[in-house]
């Protein structure tokens, strides 16, 4: 359903998405029919609506897990060791990304996680030009490279599991991680926010070795951090 519902909203037609083209249909079948033009009356008019809002709920729902389902795992026991900086690791990556002052969500963008020497991280991923439903085009401006960077100091906690997404059961690692959002006009401010970026790594060694990546900055290592309960383990960063 998060798939479905993310590729119809992502997807536009005449510059309005899918998903809204959708819940514009059947609220026209819905006064279409209890306007007594088809058959079904005030009954199905009111089904059509309640398919309408259920329809916007879900998508609601699913939104805010950039339409993915992240399963927390115990979290191996893995050796801190920091990644050459001319390493790049394939990912796929879910969550917030920016390019040139423009910020946006996006789904399972296919990618490489890579640390520059300054010990940065970053998520870099393409959105590629796509079509679906034969009509339906992703919006042009959005096509191109987009990046999630952070610092360790920007970090607020790693956690290990898999993460599932259309029929894709992957190795993942999700970071909550701290960012500044300009202000867009005079009457805002800038602003922190916390958000989530997700990698689902194809190869479990990869997804070793980016874990092994973020221990680095950690303190303590991962073999000396507390395990509660044993599993769906959260690991908090050092500050610096």
């Amino acid at each position: 359903m998060g798939t479905l519902l993310y590729k119809l909203s992502r997807h536009e037609f005449s510059g309005i998405s899918l998903l809204r083209w959708l819940q514009i249909l059947l609220g026209i079948l819905a006064l279409v029919t209890g306007g007594g033009l088809l058959p079904g009356g005030w009954v199905a008019a009111g089904t059509l609506l309640l398919l309408a809002l259920g329809l916007a709920g879900l998508h609601h729902t699913w939104r805010r897990q950039d339409f993915v389902r992240f399963v927390p795992q115990e979290a191996p026991s893995i050796t801190p060791q920091a990644l050459p900086p001319t390493a790049k690791l394939p990912i796929f990556a879910s969550g917030f990304f920016s390019v040139e002052g423009k910020f946006q969500h996006f789904t399972w963008l296919q990618g490489f996680w890579r640390t520059f020497a300054t010990r940065e991280h970053a998520v870099i991923c393409l959105v590629p030009p796509s079509q679906y439903m034969w009509v339906g085009q992703w919006p042009h401006h959005e096509v191109g490279m987009w990046y999630c960077f952070f610092k360790p100091h920007h970090i607020q906690e790693i956690h290990w599991g898999q993460v599932q997404y259309a029929d894709q059961t992957l190795p993942a690692i999700a970071v909550d991680y701290r960012i500044r959002i300009p202000a867009r006009h005079r009457f805002q401010r800038d602003r922190d926010v916390v958000e989530r970026i997700v990698l689902a790594v194809p190869e479990p060694g990869y997804a070793a070795q980016i874990l092994a990546d973020l221990l680095y900055d950690l303190h303590p290592p991962l073999e000396q951090a507390p395990h509660p309960n044993g599993a769906g383990q959260t690991l908090h960063p050092h500050h610096l």
